[in-house]
């Protein structure tokens, strides 16, 4: 991969400091000595950063070699000084260096390591040039990054999020080529980065990446399953670093002291363990003493060592006055925002004279020397932090959370500092901490979003907001789990103050959340409660959307009848003015669908219902209600306009960053309509897409229903059934099936499976048992679900009589409904069944429908099956034309299978020459 013309390499170090085994080391000894038995693991990164350079010089003609390097080790073993030497390597080499470091106090804040990783790159880079790096992604990305404020109404999935990062490493190697990506302290980074790493990380053979990620082996913080994970990875090469040996302790020693004796030495290995921060501060106090390397002095070493950390070192810092240790404090609590401005107001301390208190820190090696201030390294910030109190260190927290919101910084910002305040009923604390939640969500982090609400929560907020944060919290909870969404829903109508904005929105999305975990009949009755109770119009017309909607996916609703009536009833005097009265319509088209109504009436209330308002990221209507219309579109066979709605849909997924099961859903049954079609080849590859979406949100999540069901019949429609029984075993595809309404239903596409396989009576048993389900509750469209159809071509062997009375069942009922493809359909099975002159005509009927319809696939299916049946019955001659044109359509489908009987058929009678053999030229065939 070149970089392009121009383009520099750059070397981004998003404001982290490097160990003190690399900082105190950069005045007093050379490289060699600081690396000391670093060298195996310093080879091995020149190599990776040799193969990254190799394959830009040759312009990608070499394999990709992103690589992950995983530095372990306990605190204070030298991780950053490896980083850093890589950080020096690469850029020598010409290679792009973003750093980021994880922080002990910046582990509450979202996208805290990508934002050092990206930040100060992008800020820097012209307009054109971040519109070219992050294209359309713009919105999603750049909230996370920090480079704007996120859209109103923003509300990206965290898998968006991540793809979007996804899309600017790839621009970013192909505007700059190789790039290393440094994270120092990965044990302190926040959740939302660390996801991203992990999964970018499973996928670095696309990337000339080096990942290179230092942790604490000891440090067990809430990244610690995601950062095992992540070192577990096949590529993952870990670099367990070991203490150092007495011979590099007395190499050491040598370059700070002078050669120390035996006993000297001796004594260093004890009390620093070998760690190189202790070792090196140790010594460096050790000098600043005069004190020389021998044994009289070697007794005065585990006092020194103890005052470089721990409880030693604060009580040291107190030593030196109280401004002193005040500014300590100030830094600690501050963390990454500790300018001196900053600490000074947390001190309590005129600005001017914290230039003074840190110079004095930095010379005794506890602070670092940079603009902001921070400890050299952070075993020195958690001794410090530690000492506070904690009523002290809560205090501190809440008075840097005002300073930061006073200084212009958002509340996420905020947030940070209030998340470690005791709880004390502070209205502003709250206010704070639903803005950052807001801002969280918005930025595509909901995880940090209800962490804030949480806390919120516990403050906790005034009696008339209660319901409003609870209500916060239930929605911040609904993706992640929405049994604890219901409950915090659930209290916040509790607490309901007779606000009926309020109300309404909490039951909507109780409602949602009793619906997504299979408890359908408490969110219909729910809905239906409220709506009997409230008395404004438009409110119950709202409540009453809602209530059909998810009625829609109640499989054993015993009401569906009488809930039909009703809606029809109710949208009759409806035009669709506006949003409800649109969704409304849209419903009913469904219901009509379903039950089987005439196509004409329901077309009429679905083109009533289409237009403007029905978007796909409405958060409050959902995706549902266009995904319906558009299948209603696709059953009334107006495949055309179905395939637009779902791809606009796909469009408006993606450009919010909706990358999960909303835009699963869409591929899948995006699908799904060209399967109807015919379309078998991009059938296949969005199935694909809906699949590896839903298999991103866990094995087992609902949204794999929908794909599986949908690729398993294309598979069956292309002839590659044991793929597809390979597919249902590795998924899953069986018992128990979901509780609520999958299209295309997935037992009886099972029964298509073993149809196909000719494990008949277990097909014939998987169609009547989901026959009964489906007729139970009103669902009488073979259009919808063609069991009897398929149940019928089970019989046919076993119960010849009873197949056709399926078969002609069917048939009735598609002239009811009245599409072309499910008469069409119906026609051809119940045609073969009969036989005869007879089944010739019904067969012939449904080419007839078929012809001036758009489902390819089953008037090819039909040409073929009526080609054999006139050889069968009348000789070739007359089989010839049909076979012909199923044969061409079949091909045009991708219905490989069906197009090789066909070309079976026509060889047979001669009209086409038989298929070369292996090794067989056309002359020996001849």
């Amino acid at each position: 991969m070149r970089r392009v013309d121009g383009a520099r390499p750059v070397d981004m170090r998003g404001g982290a400091s490097l160990d003190v085994s690399a900082r105190v080391g950069a005045d007093m000894l050379p490289t060699r000595a600081r690396l000391l038995e670093r060298h195996e693991e310093m080879g091995a990164v020149g190599a990776v950063i040799d193969r990254l350079c190799e394959h830009a010089r040759t312009g990608g003609k070499t394999a990709l070699p992103g690589e992950l390097l995983v530095v372990e080790s306990e605190a204070g073993w030298g991780k950053t000084t490896i980083l850093d030497e890589t950080r020096r390597i690469a850029v020598s080499r010409h290679c792009t260096v973003l750093w980021a470091k994880g922080g002990e106090r910046e582990q509450a804040r979202s996208f805290s390591v990508v934002r050092q990783l990206f930040f100060n790159l992008l800020a820097r880079c012209s307009d054109d040039e971040r519109a070219e790096l992050l294209g359309e992604w713009y919105d999603i990305i750049a909230p996370a990054i920090g480079l704007c404020p996120a859209a109103a109404g923003s509300r990206p999935d965290p898998l968006g999020v991540r793809d979007a990062l996804d899309w600017l490493m790839t621009g970013l190697t192909q505007r700059y080529g190789p790039v290393v990506l440094l994270v120092d302290d990965a044990h302190w980074s926040d959740t939302e980065s660390l996801q991203w790493l992990a999964g970018f990380a499973r996928q670095l053979e696309q990337w000339p990446v080096l990942l290179m990620v230092a942790r604490r082996t000891e440090e067990l913080t809430e990244v610690h399953d995601l950062l095992r994970d992540l070192a577990s990875l096949d590529r993952a090469h870990r670099m367990r670093l070991a203490r150092l040996s007495p011979g590099a302790v007395a190499s050491v020693v040598e370059a700070v002291l002078g050669p120390g004796d035996a006993a000297f030495v001796e004594r260093c290995c004890e009390v620093t363990g070998g760690s190189n921060f202790v070792l090196w501060a140790t010594l460096k106090e050790f000098r600043r003493r005069g004190l020389a390397p021998v044994s009289a002095h070697a007794l005065q070493l585990a006092d020194i060592a103890a005052e470089q950390i721990g409880p030693r070192l604060a009580a040291r810092l107190e030593g030196m006055g109280e401004a002193t240790i005040a500014v300590a404090r100030a830094v600690a609590v501050l963390g990454s925002d500790a300018t001196p401005v900053r600490v000074a107001a947390l001190a309590d301390i005129p600005v001017t004279e914290v230039g003074g208190i840190a110079d004095r820190l930095r010379a005794t090696a506890i602070l670092i020397n940079e603009d902001v201030l921070g400890f050299v390294h952070p075993l020195i910030a958690t001794a410090v932090y530690q000492f506070i109190r904690p009523s002290a260190r809560s205090a501190l927290h809440a008075r840097a959370a005002r300073l930061l919101v006073a200084d212009g910084r958002d509340a996420r910002s905020a947030a940070v500092h209030l998340l470690a305040t005791e709880p004390c009923g502070d209205p502003w604390v709250v206010e704070q901490l639903r803005l950052a939640a807001d801002q969280d969500k918005k930025a595509g982090a909901p995880h940090s979003a209800l962490r804030c609400l949480q806390r919120a929560m516990n403050e906790p907020p005034r009696r008339e907001e209660r319901a409003a944060v609870q209500y916060e919290l239930g929605r911040a909870w609904f993706v992640s789990s929405p049994e604890q969404a219901i409950t915090h829903l659930r209290a916040a109508l509790a607490d309901d103050q007779g606000d009926r904005v309020l109300r309404e929105a909490i039951v909507l999305h109780l409602s949602r959340a009793l619906g997504y975990v299979d408890r359908v009949s408490e969110a219909v009755a729910l809905l239906d409660a409220e709506a009997q109770a409230v008395h404004s119009v438009t409110t119950r017309l709202r409540l009453q959307a809602e209530h059909f909607l998810w009625a829609v996916w109640w499989v054993d609703d015993p009401d569906y009848h009488a809930r039909a009536r009703r809606l029809k009833n109710l949208v009759v005097r409806l035009e669709g003015k506006n949003r409800t009265e649109r969704c409304l319509l849209a419903l009913r088209a469904w219901y009509g669908v379903v039950r089987g109504d005439p196509m004409v009436q329901v077309l009429a209330s679905a083109d009533q219902a289409w237009g403007p308002g029905l978007t796909w990221t409405d958060e409050e209507w959902g995706f549902e209600i266009p995904g319906l219309l558009a299948l209603t579109y696709m059953y009334c066979d107006r495949n055309d306009r179905a395939e637009e709605l779902f791809t606009d849909g796909i469009r408006e997924l993606r450009a919010h960053g909706w990358l999960g099961t909303h835009l699963s859903y869409a591929y899948s049954l995006r699908s799904f309509v060209r399967y109807r079609q015919g379309k078998l080849a991009l059938a296949e590859e969005d199935c694909r897409a809906g699949l590896r979406l839903a298999l991103r949100l866990g094995p087992l999540a609902q949204a794999r229903w929908y794909p599986l069901s949908v690729l398993m019949e294309v598979l069956i429609a292309r002839g590659r059934v044991d793929e597809a029984a390979e597919l249902a075993e590795t998924h899953g595809f069986t018992e128990p099936f979901p509780n609520t309404v999958v299209t295309p239903v997935p037992q009886a596409v099972r029964g298509e499976l073993r149809l196909a396989r000719n494990l008949l009576p277990e097909a014939e048993s998987d169609f009547e048992e989901a026959g009964h389900k489906l007729e139970r509750r009103g669902v009488t469209n073979p259009a919808w679900c063609p069991w009897r159809i398929h149940l019928a071509k089970a019989l046919a062997t076993r119960d010849p009589e009873a197949a056709y009375e399926q078969a002609s069942e069917a048939l009735r009922r598609a002239y009811r409904f009245g599409a072309p493809s499910a008469m069409g359909q119906a026609l051809r099975v119940a045609g073969r069944l009969e036989g005869g002159q007879k089944g010739i005509a019904k067969i012939e009927d449904a080419l007839m429908w078929l012809e001036h319809s758009d489902a390819r696939y089953e008037y090819a299916l039909t040409l073929v099956e009526y080609g054999m049946v006139l050889r069968r019955e009348f000789g070739d001659r007359d089989a010839v034309d049909p076979l012909f044109e199923g044969l061409t359509v079949a091909v045009g489908c991708g219905a490989d299978a069906l197009a090789e009987a066909a070309r079976a058929e026509l060889v047979a009678m001669g009209q086409l020459p038989p298929p070369l053999m292996l090794g067989q030229s056309p002359e020996e065939l001849e």
